[in-house]
């Protein structure tokens, strides 16, 4: 952005503007002060980094980095402040300028092990797995009961036996008894997926377990919360009422993808192939779908509609989330939002974006609970601790799959997995021809494309297409009995 002069006066009544529409929750009036503020650029010292904040969460990635600038400027480029920037760049994709502020910022700023983390994660995220694992490695020995530094080192690579890094992560099982509680989770799904990489089921299974129980207790699941949304979600929509939303479109629509199905089904797989292609500019879990929704107050078609009748024109909200994807992946091509939650958003999507085609993975039930159970989530995805609560959230994503499919059979193309693995010369085609993409055999090689993932399938996504993952769960069975009695119960 090109900074233009602003006075004292203006740049006060601007920042009154903003903090007046934050407590107002009007995103759009601070959005275009904070635009203004940034395109005056006046001295405003500490705010900068709040407006960074803020417009960060408004999915305005690129006045977030400029207000992180303008602040890190404020602070005279201080260390810890180009921390905290780099920290931003990386959050909002910008991965390489992530690492090269990071080249600047001194090795014990904020400390030794939180700066040797940052490093690796976003090598982790670039897939330079050697990089990773010396930084990782690094961070380690400042605080060897850093548990999130063990669990970033298990999933950089596979660790076989005899592998020394996992037999470190093993043997740090003493010490980690007395680590804060979350390091202690991190760190039992990191030893669970040493014991997993090496065929040891009972391990396994026992350290994802330890680790979900205390992520339980750390971060809790309402199950009754869970089964609003979900039938909020689909409230009101059918095909006429989306068709009368749809006339109401003007603006094209047609650069989205979106990329939905339960987590660990193979979306991030089906993502990689998409962005092989040369007419697609990026794709990651955008997740912009909620910053509509949270203008709209919630999911339902009435919620919409209010929406509308209040003034608001349905091109308003297309056009802000076709932008905000823009700011992510530029103006040219098309992009793919892998978003988890996609199949709670698909009425918004069908009615105000007609032109965007959904994909919608399917894979075997038992393996993507066990894929999903092992895998420590970041956020959102608290169902994933207790086998009997995945049980739940499957059997609400199976009736939104038949609800959605159903209504909309042109705009849904369901996709399974395994058949999408085991035939990828049949599936991939199918897979462009739905988004309008013409043939390319680049897309048949997705593990040779480069670029940043960040993602629980970081690794996966770097290997050729395999149908290694096929039947993964069949060691474990007996221990997912919850799962698979629920589960069975459910979907009788």
């Amino acid at each position: 952005m090109t900074a233009t002069a602003m006075t004292e006066a203006e740049a006060v009544q601007q920042l009154r503007r903003f903090v007046a529409a934050l407590e107002a929750n009007d995103r759009r009036t601070a959005n275009a002060a904070a635009f203004a503020l940034i395109q005056g650029k006046p001295p405003l010292g500490e705010r900068w980094q709040s407006i960074a904040r803020v417009m960060q969460t408004n999915g305005e990635l690129n006045a977030a980095n400029h207000a992180m600038q303008a602040w890190v400027e404020h602070r005279g480029g201080a260390p810890d402040a180009a921390f905290q920037q780099a920290a931003m760049l990386a959050q909002t994709g910008h991965l390489e300028a992530a690492a090269a502020v990071m080249q600047r910022v001194p090795a014990d700023v904020p400390d030794r092990a939180g700066n040797r983390y940052i490093c690796g994660t976003i090598a982790v995220n670039l897939g330079r797995a050697d990089e990773a694992e010396g930084n990782l490695l690094a961070a380690l020995k400042a605080n060897p009961r850093l548990g999130q530094a063990m669990l970033a080192l298990a999933a950089a690579r596979k660790r076989l036996a005899g592998d020394p890094v996992g037999d470190r992560i093993l043997a740090a099982a003493p010490l980690m008894r007395v680590a804060p509680k979350i390091e202690q989770a991190h760190y039992h799904y990191a030893a669970g997926r040493v014991h997993f990489d090496r065929r040891e089921p009972a391990d396994a299974f026992r350290n994802f377990a330890a680790g979900a129980a205390i992520a339980r207790k750390i971060r809790g699941f309402e199950p009754s919360a869970d089964r609003r949304e979900a039938e909020e979600c689909r409230a009101g929509y059918d095909r006429s009422v989306v068709a009368d939303f749809n006339a109401q479109v003007s603006v094209d629509t047609s650069q989205p993808i979106f990329v939905t199905g339960l987590p660990r089904s193979g979306t991030t797989l089906v993502e990689q192939i998409l962005v092989s292609h040369s007419a697609v500019s990026g794709g990651e879990e955008l997740g912009r779908m909620a910053i509509l929704q949270r203008d709209l107050g919630g999911l339902s078609a009435s919620h919409l509609a209010n929406w509308l009748s209040r003034g608001g024109r349905a091109d308003d909200l297309a056009q802000t989330y076709v932008h905000l994807g823009q700011e992510r992946f530029g103006k040219t091509g098309r992009f793919v939002d892998k978003a988890i939650g996609t199949s709670r958003h698909v009425g918004l999507i069908a009615a105000l974006l007609p032109q965007a085609p959904i994909i919608w993975l399917r894979r075997d039930p038992v393996d993507c609970a066990w894929s999903a159970f092992r895998t420590y989530f970041i956020s959102g995805l608290d169902w994933s601790w207790k086998l009997e609560d995945i049980a739940d959230h499957f059997a609400l994503e199976d009736a939104l799959f038949e609800h959605w499919s159903q209504m909309f059979p042109d705009r849904i193309l369901p996709v399974d997995y395994q058949q999408l693995v085991q035939s990828p010369d049949t599936e991939i085609p199918r897979i462009l021809a739905h988004c309008g993409l013409a043939p390319e055999q680049q897309v048949f090689r997705p593990h040779e494309t480069k670029r940043v993932v960040s993602t629980a399938s970081v690794m996966q996504v770097r290997e050729p297409i395999n149908t290694g993952a096929i039947g993964a769960a069949d060691p474990y069975r007996e221990y997912l009995t919850p799962f698979i009695e629920r589960y069975g119960a459910l979907s009788r």
